[in-house]
């Protein structure tokens, strides 16, 4: 049936457009392109693409693989297993669309992420649009834009996604418009403007970071042929931030700009908490069965109460798996992520080398592999990156 492959290919189109927003209208779009991938036929070809290259799925089995020990770690019943198991299964399904299709996904991987771009723009649209719409029913002042309540978590809520998630894939979309994408100079400065409004606008420490970084390693190789321009370009940041410390909330300034606030996160003190609980269980973790009234417990020592309360994960994601899977866990994640790193600068894939480079920064803050919004991401990056040759040449 080849009229389902143009619309199983604009369904996962979809996919990527909904994940920096919706998360249950994403896992519809997830769901309609699994089936339409059954759907369309081919099995055949399929099969025999997956028997060529099953062992490119071996970095996200192993991801797999830590979930499926830790599922299994003293379960409380086998149905638990199964529920714990379930938005890990994507790791596997979506490696197996693409991987037995590389030829398709070889030549539609710029517009997935392409998708992704878009989607960032579109959620951000939502999100000021729910800005405005407050200000204008609560007759609040225009600097009112940058207050608490128009900030963070409060910003984000209307579109159903988390600061941090969103803040990753802006930050990914900016390194795939100046690497990969063909618009013009001109388009791409109004997008990256939109963009980085909206990063400001999260208040994500860890995002800003990441812009910076990449910042610097975009413009260093251009600084000789168009330090006009760059110059330029700082000059309006510059510009930008002192109307930012002239009309930023106090909140907003303390997040950004105060080493003292940063000294104050309760988060880093948490750290000690996942800590405990792998040398408590150092060899194989306390599994899922166990983790939440093992580390409420250790919450609750250290008086982090509303950690207990929420059920704070670990917020690291090296600790998470320490904690969870014990020291196999941490060993095989810094392997896969090493690995996989590895990959993307043989085959000079600077852009996919890149986005997981993102991706482990902002699991220092997070744990973004026990979040479907992360495992999607991750799944879906990996199995394009591994099916991609290498490139003759690095990006222009």
């Amino acid at each position: 049936m080849k009229f389902i492959s143009p619309i199983k290919r604009y369904a996962l189109y979809a996919v990527l457009f909904t994940l920096p927003m919706f998360i249950r209208l994403n896992n519809i779009f997830l769901v309609i392109f699994f089936a339409l991938f059954i759907l369309e036929g081919g099995f055949k070809m399929k099969l025999d693409n997956l028997k060529r290259n099953y062992r490119l799925m071996v970095p996200l089995v192993l991801i797999f693989l830590l979930a499926l020990l830790a599922a299994l770690n003293l379960p409380e019943s086998v149905g638990s297993v199964f529920k714990n198991l379930e938005k890990y299964w994507g790791l596997l399904i979506i490696p197996i669309t693409i991987i037995s299709c590389p030829e398709e996904y070889n030549k539609e991987w710029r517009n997935l992420f392409m998708a992704l771009l878009w989607g960032c723009i579109a959620t951000l649209a939502i999100c000021y649009g729910n800005a405005i719409y407050e200000m204008f029913v609560g007759n609040e002042p225009l600097h009112y834009f940058w207050r608490f309540r128009h900030l963070n978590h409060q910003f984000t809520a209307i579109a159903d996604t988390h600061p941090a998630y969103l803040g990753l894939f802006i930050v990914v979309s900016i390194t795939y418009l100046f690497m990969e994408s063909s618009y013009k100079k001109w388009a791409k400065i109004i997008i990256c403007f939109i963009l980085l409004l909206g990063l400001i606008q999260l208040a994500s420490r860890t995002a800003i970071i990441c812009t910076l970084l990449m910042g610097v390693i975009l413009l260093w190789s251009r600084i000789k042929t168009n330090w006009k321009e760059i110059a330029i370009g700082f000059g309006v940041f510059a510009l930008i931030g002192l109307l930012f410390i002239n009309t930023a909330s106090s909140f907003m300034k303390e997040r950004l700009i105060s080493f003292q606030n940063i000294e104050n996160d309760q988060r880093l003190s948490r750290y000690k908490v996942s800590y405990d609980i792998f040398t408590e269980y150092p060899v194989f973790g306390v599994g899922f069965a166990n983790k939440e009234t093992v580390r409420k417990e250790k919450y609750l020592e250290n008086n982090f109460i509303t950690a207990a309360e929420e059920r704070y994960n670990a917020h690291n994601q090296l600790l998470e798996y320490l904690s969870v899977n014990g020291i196999i866990g941490g060993i095989i994640f810094l392997g896969v992520f090493g690995y996989l790193l590895f990959m993307a600068w043989r085959k000079r894939q600077f852009f996919f080398f890149w986005a997981l480079v993102l991706f482990f920064i902002a699991n220092l803050t997070e744990s973004m592999l026990v979040v479907i919004k992360g495992i999607e991401f991750f799944a879906i990056t990996v199995s394009l990156l591994i099916i991609l040759n290498k490139k003759e040449k690095s990006f222009s």
